[in-house]
């Protein structure tokens, strides 16, 4: 029997909640306790039914698993979706009570591929849910707490007031996945708001796992390290704790070149930038530290003060980014943070 991991959605992790939520009371829940797997049955209609299996096991996974199929009755038949001429793989049967899903192969196939959704699921009220999706913040939270006291003591001293940045930046930086989660429009939050978990509220599940997510986005980021080759000049790329990356070549004439795109929540296309600094305004400061300021020429901005600016800041091995009147190049995400460095490819 063959094996592999349930399929991931990348930076599209808000896709199966987005079907849910686009479901309304058509959605059955169910929960497996044992391996803590989640797993939601949409109806849309003439037995058409969507699969979604997402695992909890750790906070915030953003890993799922989504089929669709046929439902008659009490047993659904489905597979995977896959794009236009893609083999739809293994096909799976649900026995559907009202009170639990049992989901195993469907017979007579040749070698079966394991998606890690095979089992019983119990019926989880929404009650249920939005406790265990309460839970699961938190569990996340605690996640992040844990790994922020690490890092303190296993971040190179030279990286350490990065950490200590990214920190203050992080309620923020939080508050800006939310709203990108929820399709707010983008906003500029307090950066000097205190590091606290939001206060319990009587929002929605949804809205927990989201957060849930962004805070494992963040505890992931913090407890990962630069690649030992990762160098304290400019040159190299530059990543977030999720979709934003950064691009920077130091030329021999002393021009800084930089490249920034941000792809976050569900955006199909990057909001992308690229400028150069002038050699003047590619500075070293006394005690070695680099910065350097940028200014987007835009022949349909007469405005000299509404031009978009880029200022980096080097901070060990890590990237300080801030940005101004940038947000049409952004699109629903931002530029602006501490992106985490690593080695210009070879080759």
């Amino acid at each position: 029997m063959k094996t592999a991991l349930p399929r991931l959605i990348g930076f599209n992790w808000l896709l199966s909640l987005g079907l849910l939520q686009a479901a309304g009371p058509t959605v059955l829940r169910f929960y497996d306790e044992t391996t803590m797997r989640h797993l939601s049955l949409s109806s849309e209609g003439f037995g058409s039914t969507t699969v979604i299996v997402r695992s909890a096991s750790e906070p915030g996974n953003a890993g799922t698993w989504v089929g669709n199929g046929d439902r008659k009755d009490k047993t659904l038949m489905f597979s995977r979706i896959v794009g236009e001429g893609e083999d739809r793989g293994t096909v799976f049967i649900a026995e559907i009570s009202e009170s639990k899903v049992k989901i195993d192969y469907k017979p007579g196939q040749r070698e079966p591929m394991d998606a890690g959704i095979n089992g019983e699921y119990r019926r989880a009220s929404e009650a249920k849910f939005l406790q265990l999706a309460k839970k699961e913040f938190q569990a996340a939270n605690d996640r992040l707490v844990e790994n922020l006291k690490l890092a303190t003591k296993s971040w190179q001293a030279s990286d350490r007031p990065a950490l200590m940045l990214w920190k203050e930046q992080w309620p923020a930086l939080r508050e800006r996945w939310m709203n990108a989660a929820i399709g707010k429009p983008p906003v500029t939050a307090d950066p000097k708001a205190k590091s606290a978990a939001p206060a319990p509220t009587d929002k929605p599940a949804e809205y927990w796992i989201y957060l849930a997510q962004a805070t494992a986005q963040a505890f992931y980021f913090v407890s990962a390290m630069p690649d030992p080759k990762t160098g304290l000049g400019w040159d190299g790329e530059y990543d977030d704790l999720g979709g934003g990356h950064v691009s920077l070549r130091l030329s021999k004439d002393g021009k800084l070149r930089v490249s920034l795109s941000s792809q976050r929540i569900n955006e199909v296309e990057a909001g992308t930038m690229d400028a150069t600094a002038l050699p003047d305004k590619v500075i070293t400061g006394k005690n070695g530290e680099l910065s350097a300021e940028f200014t987007i020429v835009d022949p349909e901005i007469t405005d000299p003060a509404k031009l978009p600016r880029i200022r980096l800041k080097k901070i060990g091995r890590y990237l300080q980014v801030e940005t101004e009147q940038a947000q049409s190049s952004a699109g629903r995400g931002w530029f602006d943070g501490i992106y985490r460095g690593s080695p210009v490819p070879e080759g």
